[in-house]
């Protein structure tokens, strides 16, 4: 057996971090691992595991990362660091957890990407696979790392992928891959949503099968890749997904042929819809049995914090999209429901257009709540255009919202920002609007 001499620096030691260390493990390569955290997440599992001597927590190792022949970037570490840039340089490979499955992966995956709804979509697509008796497993950017199921016995893979595990990725092939969508976000890694969009559109460059959406600004950013099929929430050309109507309601259809009728999806609005669509264009070469994969399709519920329907009352909806972290994702999230909303934004504002956001919230949206550490942008951008109030908790938001609505009406809590100004992440945001909001129902009956 070859030896390899390689000298291998693993950064960050979490999640993906751990998975590269048991993978190295494994395969008998000589590593080590850096953290500037003092105490991150897997330290004591770490320390079990490894010498001291190729541990180093607490601060950036510059010795480490100039003697390193390969450097392994946890996503959360950037590309564009100094040390990294100067390790790229004089010579150093810098790759990821991702391109190191994709050099081992010796089944067949598909790989979603995209600003928002890639979680939703990933476990659709899962399930629809399933139902055709296939072993799959997702992974990646939700549930386990990539890198720790690679040897699982399945047929497929249902990747989910991030700019950030992207970023440090060449050798993705997928069977399928999809750009769902691109909007501002994560423009503190990314130089420029161009940059960002470019990241992004890499997971077609080997794919087998490529499904492009048909929204133009984000296909404007894909133009240097054919499709293979498209999709989109208006009436399709050839052989592509889309939705069209006539007299017996709303269908999503491939070509002229009706599919599902919308309202026989349990995913809420236009979101649902696209969600649904890009589901099926990825997985129509592996569907044999559609009405097996149509009954998955009518239960999927979505993901929690995803644009899910929390409580109705007195002809009220509530709607909990705490995932919606981003511009783009409340205003694809508001463009998703014809009745009339109550909106609550708020938290940490990370760029994105409020133009754009301006502009849908005086359609359809009655009033505006706007919280959290950056309420003043929303109050500034949206002042005349909508009725807007300011509140200094989540539990004042919901009871403002609950005084304001009036039957007929949604409360659309979708906030356009990130959480950690009030919470620990969205997940925990959600679950404090879940709890106020019972709360407050309950509270009625």
């Amino acid at each position: 057996m070859k030896i390899d001499t390689k000298n291998y620096l693993i950064m960050g030691a979490g999640a993906s971090g751990l998975s590269v260390v048991e993978y190295f493990i494994a395969h008998n390569k000589k590593f080590r691992i850096m953290d500037t955290r003092d105490l991150p997440p897997n330290a004591a599992k770490i320390k079990s595991m490894l010498s001291s001597m190729d541990i180093s927590f607490g601060a950036i190792n510059q010795q480490w990362i100039e003697q390193a022949d390969v450097i392994i970037l946890s996503p959360g570490v950037s590309p564009q660091l100094p040390e990294i840039k100067q390790a790229k340089q004089r010579g150093a490979e810098i790759i990821g957890d991702i391109e190191l499955f994709a050099r081992q992966a010796t089944k067949p995956y598909v790989a979603i990407t995209g600003s928002n709804g890639k979680s939703t979509v990933t476990m659709l697509v899962r399930d629809i696979l399933a139902s055709q008796g296939l072993r799959v497993k997702a992974c990646a950017n939700i549930g386990e790392p990539a890198l720790s199921v690679v040897d699982d016995n399945v047929d497929i893979f249902v990747l989910e992928l991030s700019s950030f595990q992207l970023e440090t990725c060449k050798s993705l092939s997928p069977v399928a891959s999809v750009v769902l969508n691109i909007c501002e976000d994560h423009l503190d890694r990314h130089e420029s949503i161009e940059q960002y969009a470019q990241i992004k559109s890499t997971i077609y460059k080997n794919a087998t099968h490529k499904v492009i959406p048909r929204d133009k600004r984000t296909k404007s950013f894909l133009s240097d890749y054919q499709t293979n099929l498209s999709f989109g929430s208006d009436v399709p050309s050839g052989n592509n997904y889309g939705v069209m109507e006539d007299e017996s309601g709303r269908w999503l259809v491939r070509g002229d042929r009706k599919i599902i009728q919308s309202s026989e999806l349990s995913l809420l609005g236009s979101p649902g819809e696209l969600n649904v669509l890009a589901a099926l264009a990825l997985t129509q070469r592996l569907i044999k049995d559609e009405t097996k994969a149509l009954g998955v399709i009518k239960c999927f519920k979505g993901l929690s914090h995803r644009c899910e329907l929390i409580a109705e009352h007195n002809h009220v909806q509530w709607i909990d999209d705490s995932k919606g972290t981003n511009v783009g994702a409340t205003v694809s999230a508001i463009k998703g429901f014809k009745q009339p909303l109550i909106l609550i934004v708020g938290g940490i504002y990370k760029g994105g257009s409020l133009s754009e956001l301006s502009s849908v919230v005086g359609n359809n949206v009655s009033h505006v709540i706007a919280f959290g550490q950056d309420r003043q942008v929303f109050i500034d951008a949206l002042k005349g255009r909508v009725d807007i109030r300011k509140a200094s908790s989540l539990d004042e938001c919901v009871e403002l919202a609950n005084q304001l609505v009036i039957p007929g009406q949604t409360v659309l809590f979708s906030p356009a920002c990130a959480s950690f100004d009030m919470f620990a992440d969205y997940i925990e945001r959600g679950l404090a609007f879940k709890q106020a909001v019972h709360a407050k129902v309950n509270g009625e009956v």
